[in-house]
This record gives structure tokens, sequence and C-alpha cells, in this order.
């Protein structure tokens, strides 16, 4: 007899044990747009639930389903679980346990990169649940529904229920307090078009209550309009630097670089140096201009940029008036002046203020005319002595002992061969000195000759010695 009472008053606990399990929940809160950026081909589900409810999780198709993250986003715990996809997963079912609570399962269909969010609610939290829970829970409602104040109200109601938990409720409170703070700032630069404090503090905000649709998207348009105005600044500042007027260009700039503009904050950050480079060039005089003398060809230019901090470059050209006459075709053996060119290019660099050094590759092309006997070649010039030199035939000069002053005429050959052009070529590197004084400069560059036709060589000259004045800016 007494065996069979201890039995039934066990039967009679354990029914009422299994009758006092809670009831969990569950509500698909997942958005059309959601996406689990993953290298594999995983799917990832997302749980929340209040913290004062702490929770398990097993699934029927995986070892395993321990959250790879978790974190507290106000009063809710939120879990992050990876899975993997494929059709040998279909059917999976994911329980979710918490103690006290009948196990609850989802069904979870999974494609690969999916995220699906789930929220989990004890929906009698607040039938017979004391005092203190009874408003703590109402607070947090209302916290999900953006009500701070009716939340705060309910807080600072259950700070006289007898079952309080007094550091709970004070964080809840605190809490209540930053959300109202953060949403009035918020309001306030969104009022001013401050967008970038305005977004800023609206994310604070979605931190603490990620239910606020609210702030979600008014921190929406925040981006929206912020990207925008940084559109808006940066046309403008295109549009000056493209004119060239860079102070207007630069102030724009550094405005896009002061707000962060992400989508342009790459190319104004460029043009910005570009900007700040140039002006330094400016201030430091760095741009170089002269007239360049040289023997032979007197006419001659030079530009390049002479530079405070690093090397510079540079580039010059000289040539005589008889290249002009060589255009037209009017130069011929015997002319005393033959065409001329010279260019080089090449680097500069500071020795120490006012003095820079330069140097370089260069290149020297000179002409002569007249038709000249197999591997004859010019000396310095020409002369009575060069008619040994020239295929005298040809020259219509058989049996001469001097040059005439003029081309023989009535024969278009003879004429012909009086004007053949020929070419001599040298490289020619240079190296000279610059010394460069506020809006004045001053250039002697020593030019060294290398015949490609040795024969040639006296004809080219081995040295020659540049002069140049002119001006910097």
């Amino acid at each position: 007899m007494l065996k069979k009472s201890i039995l039934s008053v066990c039967l009679f606990l354990m029914g009422n044990v299994a009758f006092a399990q809670g009831v969990l929940q569950v509500t698909d809160i997942s958005q059309p747009n959601d996406v689990y950026s993953s290298a594999d081909d995983e799917a990832a589900v997302i749980i929340r639930c209040h913290e004062s409810i702490p929770l398990k999780f097993v699934s029927t198709m995986d070892k395993s389903a321990e959250p790879f993250q978790s974190e507290l986003q106000g009063t809710d715990s939120v879990y992050y679980i990876a899975f993997p996809t494929g059709n040998r997963y279909r059917g999976r079912e994911l329980t979710i346990i918490a103690r006290g609570y009948t196990p609850v399962s989802i069904s979870l269909d999974l494609q690969p990169k999916q995220l699906q969010s789930f929220q989990i609610i004890d929906p009698n939290a607040t039938v017979d649940a004391g005092c203190y829970r009874e408003h703590r829970n109402k607070g947090v409602e209302e916290i999900k529904n953006s009500n701070y104040e009716e939340a705060r109200n309910q807080f600072v109601v259950a700070r006289e229920c007898s079952d309080v938990d007094q550091d709970e409720n004070e964080k809840n409170i605190a809490m209540c307090d930053s959300l109202i703070l953060l949403r009035a700032k918020a309001e306030e630069a969104f009022k001013l078009l401050d967008y970038v404090k305005a977004g800023r503090l609206y994310s604070e905000v979605i931190a603490l209550n990620p239910y606020d649709t609210y702030a979600t998207n008014r921190h929406t348009v925040c981006v929206q309009n912020f990207s925008q105005e940084c559109g808006a600044i940066f046309s403008k500042a295109e549009f000056y630097y493209t004119e060239k007027d860079f102070e207007k260009a630069k102030e724009l700039y550094e405005q896009i670089i002061a707000k962060e503009c992400t989508n342009n904050l790459a190319i104004a950050t460029e043009r910005l140096n570009a900007i700040n480079l140039q002006q330094r060039a400016r201030r430091d005089h760095s741009h170089v201009i002269t007239y360049e003398y040289r023997k032979d060809v007197p006419i001659g230019i030079h530009t390049g940029s002479y530079n405070m901090h690093k090397a510079g470059g540079f580039f010059q050209l000289d040539l005589n008036t008889s290249v002009f006459d060589a255009v037209r075709s009017d130069c011929k053996y015997g002319d005393k002046n033959f065409p001329e060119v010279n260019m080089a290019f090449g680097w500069t660099i500071k020795i120490v203020n006012p003095v820079w050094i330069h140097f370089g590759p260069g290149f020297t092309g000179k002409m002569y005319y007249g038709t000249y006997a197999k591997d004859k070649y010019p000396t310095e010039g020409y002369g009575d002595e060069g008619l040994q030199l020239l295929n005298l035939k040809e020259m219509g000069l058989e049996g001469a002992t001097s040059i005439p002053k003029d081309i023989p005429s009535g024969d278009d050959s003879i004429e012909d061969a009086w004007k053949k052009a020929n070419f001599g070529f040298a490289v020619s590197p240079v190296i000279g000195l610059t010394v460069k004084y506020s809006y004045f400069a001053f250039r002697l560059t020593y030019q060294y000759r290398w015949s490609i036709q040795s024969k040639l060589k006296d004809f080219m000259g081995t040295s020659r010695l540049s002069v140049g004045v002119g001006v910097a800016f």
C-alpha cells in the first residue's frame, strides 16, 4: 500500500513539472536581402532572445549546432550559427532548448549564402511573473517598440517591487536614458543637416536597440543625403580643378577629406597632393626657362624643374638659322654655316640652395652638302683644300683647282650634286650647373660629343659650352 502511495505521489509531481514547462514562441524576422558572406557554400541562422532566457541548440543533420558567435544587443542575446548546405541536408530541424521551457523546433531549408533570422520570446512572460519581472518585461517590450519614455517609466516603477533585481533594473534605466539622449542629439544633428554626426548617433541607437525602425530609416536617409552632399562637393571641386582655379578646388577637396566621403576620398586626396606640390613649386620658383647660347647654334631654349626637396627634370633644344634654310632646300656645298640641331634631357638635383646640378643624355645632328667621293668626309669646314674630297666629275669641277662661287648652271644633275644633303650624328651627353635665385636663373652646360662616324670627328667637334639666362617662377 505504501509503495502505491509513493508511486502516485511521484507521478503527480512529474505531471505538475511537465505542466509547469513554459512555452517559447518563434517568429521569422528574416529580411529578403539578407546575405551571409562566406568563402564556402554555407548558410547562417541568427537567433534573438531576451538575455534572461539562455538558449542551446541541437540539429538533426549536424554533429554540432554550437554558435560561432554570440553577443548582447540591448537586452537581447544574439546567437550566430553556420550550417553547410546541399541536398544531403534537406529536412534539417533545429531544436531550441531553454531551461524551464518546452523545446521548440524550426525547419530549415537553407541555400548557399542564405541568412535567416528568428526572434524567440516567452508569450506568457508577464503572466504570474511577479512584480519586478512583469514591469521589466513590459519595459523591454516598450524598448522594442521604440517607446523609450514609457519603457523608462516601467523600469522606474520596477524599483519599488520587493523582488527587484536592482543591478539589472538600473542598467535598463541607464540604457533608456542613453537611447532618449542619443535620439534627441541625432534629431538635432539631422535638422542641422549634419548627416555624418546624425548617422553616427542613429547607429549608436540601433546598436542598443536593433528593433528601432525609425532610427534605421533615419540612418539610411543620412547615408543617402551624405553621399549626395559629397558628390555635389566633389563635382564642384573637379570643375574648379579643371579650370585651374586651384585655391577654390583645394578648399573643396579639403572638405571632402574632412567629411571622410568614402567614394571620393582617394581621388580628392590625390588631387589635393597635386595642388600642394604645384603650389610649393610656385612658392619655391621651381620652374626655370632660359635662353641658351652655344657656338654654331645660337638659338636655344631650355625648360626644367629645379625642386627643393626632390629631383626634377629638364629639356634643352638648340639650333641655328641654317636649319630653316635646309627646310627650304636653300643650302649647298660651300655655305659657311652648317644646319645643326642639339637636343638634351635629363635630371636636376639640388646641391645646396641656390645651386643645382643638371645632367643627362643628348643628341647632335649636323648637315653638310655636296657629292663626296667614297669614304670622304669634310673636316672643320669648306675650302679649296676640300676639293680633293669631292667627286669632281659629279660636281662638274673635273680638272678644277679652286671652288667657283656659283653653281655651274645648265645641268640639273650637277646642281643636284652641289645640293646633295649629308648627315652627321653624335651622341652628346651634358652636365652643368644652374644657379637660381628668386625669379632669375643662370645656367652653364658642358656638352661632350662622340661622333658616330669617326671620320666626322673634327667636323662634329668634340665638346661645346653653352650659357643660359632666364627666369624662375
